[in-house]
């Protein structure tokens, strides 16, 4: 049986977004494989469609594991579990409810442009 490999849609447009797909890929665990591709790309719009979103959602970053989409805060801690050292760590933050959590990503989400990405 194939194993399938999680799906992180991000905003290419973000230099947040950029910066922090550079991140995971650098401290990503050996075995654990993430296929990273733009929230813009044809095949990001297809995984959008195929999870009930809009082509052209953009709010966040969306994460796809086991045939479901998860968006916003959801998506970041499930990422982490991913990663090595103690990054897993952070994935206790899942207990504070998603109102909340969501409030400080949206917080950080709504200002993401406004920082220039390098080389641009």
């Amino acid at each position: 049986m194939r194993k399938e490999v999680p799906v992180l849609l991000a905003d290419s447009e973000c230099a947040i977004c950029n910066r922090s797909v550079r991140f995971i890929r650098e401290h990503q665990k050996k075995k654990e494989k993430i296929l990273f591709r733009s929230l813009f790309s044809a095949e990001g719009k297809k995984y959008l469609r195929q999870h009930g979103l809009p082509e052209d959602y953009r709010e966040s970053l969306v994460y796809i594991e086991k045939g479901r989409a998860y968006l916003r805060s959801d998506a970041a801690l499930r990422v982490t579990r991913k990663m090595r050292g103690l990054f897993p760590a952070l994935y206790v933050f899942i207990i504070i409810p998603r109102k909340a959590r969501d409030f400080f990503y949206d917080l950080i989400a709504r200002h993401r442009h406004r920082i220039p990405i390098r080389g641009k």
